[in-house]
């Protein structure tokens, strides 16, 4: 069980003083990872050196994300920078990313990608994940703002992103519990997330773990539009046991650690 640092973005946004006392509250509470969320992969080389020495001091795993889409004109100069960061943390040995970016950001009516857009995310997607295997890393992929299945001609999902005319082997799934039903321009059913996991849970690298009530992210664990077991269940199945809890943000550092805290209650007394 680790924790993504994007929950104390508000307070304590990444950098290196910042993310070490992230660590510390890490190590202090038996959290075993931390996902560092770098969004542009500003991180020098040298400062992940720095903190890679500090998070094996304090006996916790590292697994580098950034949240640039696969579309986005930059892509390729943060992703670079991230795939050097992402090589020196000791853990699973991950660069984590986005999908959607800039064309669902400039479209507030997006729901799904185009045709075109698909073909180039999948190019896009397939070329960085095999970069990404040459030195010895997992490029995943989290779901996030685009609906779950499109028609499969004219509109594209998440479905399709990871079915037989998607991305190749090399990449897998991010997965993201509540992202279907609070983050997606369209949100799921229960069901159909259902189906999806089932199909893919072999391509699951790790998840984050968090709540959606109402359509809306939670800032404490406390159950989800689809209940956390059935996704446990398939996780167990396929032993794919990290999980990062990820909460809505609060503007008050005690808040976050509290947030923390009750959510692992929260936990321990269900499961």
């Amino acid at each position: 069980m680790g924790f993504t640092t994007v929950n104390f973005s508000k307070v304590l946004p990444p950098n290196v003083v910042n993310i070490k006392q992230i660590l510390d509250f890490a190590s202090r509470k038996g959290f075993a990872f931390i996902e560092i969320r770098d969004p542009n992969a500003k991180l020098t080389l040298s400062e992940c050196e720095d903190l890679t020495t500090y998070a094996k001091q304090k006996g916790v795993e590292v697994i580098y994300a950034i949240a640039s889409g696969l579309l986005n004109p930059n892509y390729w100069e943060t992703f670079s920078r991230a795939i050097a960061n992402a090589s020196i943390f000791k853990g699973p040995k991950i660069v984590r990313t986005g999908a959607s970016g800039v064309e669902f950001l400039n479209d507030e009516g997006k729901q799904y990608w185009t045709a075109t857009e698909f073909a180039m995310i999948v190019k896009n997607a397939n070329k960085a994940a095999n970069i990404a295997k040459m030195f010895g890393l997992q490029l995943l992929i989290e779901n996030g703002l685009e609906g779950l299945q499109g028609d499969g001609e004219t509109t594209f999902g998440t479905t399709e992103l990871f079915g037989s005319n998607g991305v190749n082997e090399n990449v897998g799934l991010q997965l993201d519990v509540a992202n279907f039903f609070c983050t997606s321009r369209v949100p799921s059913k229960p069901g159909d997330v259902n189906t999806f996991v089932a199909n893919n849970v072999s391509k699951i690298g790790y998840t984050h773990l968090k709540t959606s009530k109402d359509h809306k992210p939670q800032q404490v664990l406390d159950g989800n539009e689809l209940p956390f077991e059935t996704f446990f269940n398939f996780l167990q199945k396929q032993d794919k046991n990290y999980m990062a809890i990820e909460l809505s943000q609060s503007t008050s550092l005690a808040d976050v650690y509290e947030n923390h805290i009750q959510s692992i209650d929260y936990l321990k007394k269900y499961y």
